[in-house]
């Protein structure tokens, strides 16, 4: 797990480091100083030991609220802040981002997305590539290092006698990350949602240009190391892949591939099924129909079709796979039309009913009424056909798989969790969990165990099986995988660098009103083998008379834990010196295994006067 022994550490007479929620470069002459991030603003501690009194000058790395939030409380009016020039953007005007619904709904490109900060700062310069600031008698010069982010920048101090560079998070030590969503990148052929590591190249570009630069302690070999694990995680990951069905010429190099599982041939679809957009739609033998989703306006008009010319009769039936927007975008039309009962999973139940409670890729604004909710082995019968719900965290942890048992064959609908191909694991954001017994480890033992005939993805025609050696080679490669991310991660277990959402708020968005008081409830997952303690609270805006106190909880292992906060609203917002926003961005601070995160994660209030 990740330790600090010390506040801080001095690398040179001028040049130092606190270590809090992340690295702060201080680079000190007298009582003055120019630092490199701002962290959440606790290096003012270590400033007041170096006997600091003046910030004259802030240079950011990126615009991530972990490495800038401390802005807000360490500048004076005379600070003066540098930004990366491509970030500009997300420094001055952020509030552009939270009140963008491109940013909000139908996330399918993700960049920015993660840790933006909750209000704008003063920017005084902007940094590109080879900018120089001369700052006492050290030079300081700009590197374009985008990876972690679209624009980061890194700085190479020179004090003359030695060489530093502070990347922010563009490499956490030798071989490894901080964290892995950051780099979820598309190209011109698919969407930043189908783009797993997809940064990956940019990240040893910018750390090669790094090293050719002869900086003082950054070591080739660290940089090396992390490449080759990248490429181990890289190729595991493709190895099983269900984008290689999708996208074979993304994949062309890894063809053939020792370890790569061959990609299994289709089989016929029952007679009884019929497939149209995202949706499959089963047909009894009295013509009634059950539905498997409905995101597009062509379902209902399908279904509508089918039933003037004598298809089927009626839809008595509907089952909600997932929340994405492709397959629930339409469900107030379909159930507006055809008011049947409609099941789900509960974990997808609680999504698909309140998706504002929720910030998820491909999420969708639609509210879908579920009439059932299900458990793991729910069974009911409908018409000949016996049908049995699980849930079923597969291409998302919000997932629900269906076995339909009836007419000689077993049929599992399996939402978007495979294809021919292996796993849809594409998109970091979705929670693909890693470890015996959940993810897709859950999904696979399930299907070895259930043995259905048939396997449906609902973005694909034919309908496809895995055998059992199949699926233990995937159940090995994730094991592997577990092994493998394990090393590219500071942390205990390689679940807190891969799933963006162990710390979310819920709801993640609602409405408040002046004199009222809402509730936020922080949910932390504690994905290591042993009892962790979080502590939070929410950051409420400078101008608020009210301070929430933290709280603290003991989460057992492989559980979650829960901390729910009493918000009071002020009464009349013109007293707090400032006009009721639209939406209010209130971080979180958390501090997990005696380890500052930061203000990791947020909520949003909706503000209503």
């Amino acid at each position: 797990m990740l330790n600090r022994t010390q506040p801080y550490t001095q690398l040179s007479e001028t040049i130092f480091v606190h270590h809090g929620c992340c690295n702060v470069g201080i680079v000190r002459a007298g009582n003055r100083a120019l630092l490199i991030d701002a962290g959440n603003g606790d290096v003012q501690a270590t400033l007041t030991a170096l006997g600091i009194t003046t910030i004259e000058q802030i240079l950011f790395t990126h615009h991530h609220r972990d490495s800038a939030s401390g802005a807000a409380i360490l500048a004076t009016a005379t600070t003066r802040m540098g930004v990366p020039a491509a970030e500009r953007p997300w420094f001055a005007e952020v509030e552009n981002f939270w009140h963008d619904p491109k940013m909000r709904w139908h996330l399918y490109n993700v960049h920015p997305h993660n840790l933006m900060l909750a209000a704008s700062v003063p920017v005084h310069e902007t940094y590109a590539e080879g900018d120089q600031i001369q700052w006492g008698d050290v030079t300081i010069t700009a590197f374009s290092t985008p990876g972690h982010t679209d624009g980061s920048v890194s700085y190479l101090v020179d004090t003359g006698e030695e060489r530093f560079v502070f990347c922010g998070d563009l490499i956490y030590a030798a071989g490894q990350l901080w964290e892995l969503y950051s780099l979820q990148k598309g190209n011109a052929r698919v969407t930043d949602y189908h783009g797993f590591l997809g940064d990956r190249n940019r990240v040893l570009q910018s750390l090669a240009r790094l090293v050719a630069a002869n900086v003082m302690r950054l070591i080739s070999s660290a940089v090396n190391l992390l490449r080759q694990r990248l490429e181990q995680c890289y190729d595991s990951y493709v190895a099983i892949s269900a984008l290689r069905h999708y996208f074979p010429e993304l994949f062309a190099e890894y063809a053939g591939r020792l370890g790569h599982m061959p990609i299994r041939t289709g089989k016929p679809v029952p007679a009884f099924l019929q497939h149209v957009s995202t949706t499959w739609v089963i047909v009894a033998e009295n013509k009634e129909a059950f539905v498997m989703d409905c995101g597009a306006k062509s379902v209902l008009d399908a279904l509508q079709k089918w039933q003037a010319d004598g298809t089927i009769t009626n839809v008595t039936g509907c089952w909600v796979t997932h929340y994405h927007d492709d397959h629930v975008d339409f469900m107030e039309q379909f159930q507006a039309t055809y008011p049947c009962l409609t099941y789900a999973d509960t974990i997808v139940a609680d999504v698909v009913t309140a998706p504002t409670a929720y910030r998820l890729p491909c999420i969708s604004p639609s509210v879908v009424r579920i009439d059932q909710r299900t458990h793991d082995g729910v069974r009911w019968q409908w018409n000949e056909f016996q049908m049995t719900a699980y849930h079923f965290p597969g291409q998302t942890y919000y997932h629900g798989g269906l076995l339909v048992e009836g007419r000689g064959v077993r049929l599992f609908f399996s939402g978007d969790s495979f294809t021919m191909a292996g796993l849809d694991d594409y998109c970091s954001g979705n929670r693909n969990l890693l470890g015996t017994g959940v993810g897709y480890d859950r999904c696979l033992t399930l299907l070895d165990r259930l043995q259905p005939t048939h396997i449906f993805n609902c973005h694909v025609a034919p309908a496809f099986d895995f055998t059992s050696d199949e699926i233990g080679q995937m159940r090995a490669n994730l094991a592997l995988r577990e092994e493998q991310y394990g090393q590219l991660f500071p942390w205990d277990h390689p679940n807190y660098g891969l799933d963006e959402h162990w710390v979310r708020c819920t709801p993640y968005e609602q409405v408040a009103s002046p004199g009222t008081t809402v509730t936020l409830t922080v949910v932390i997952t504690n994905h290591s083998a042993a009892a962790r303690t979080a502590t939070c609270y929410p950051v409420l805006p400078a101008t608020w008379t009210t301070a929430i106190a933290e709280q603290s909880i003991s989460i057992p292992a492989h559980q979650e834990g829960h901390l729910s906060f009493a918000i009071p609203m002020p009464t009349d917002w013109h007293a707090t010196g400032q006009a009721a926003p639209t939406r209010l961005v209130i971080p979180v601070e958390v501090t997990y295994h005696g380890y500052a995160l930061g203000q990791f994660r947020e909520a949003i209030l909706v503000m209503q006067t």
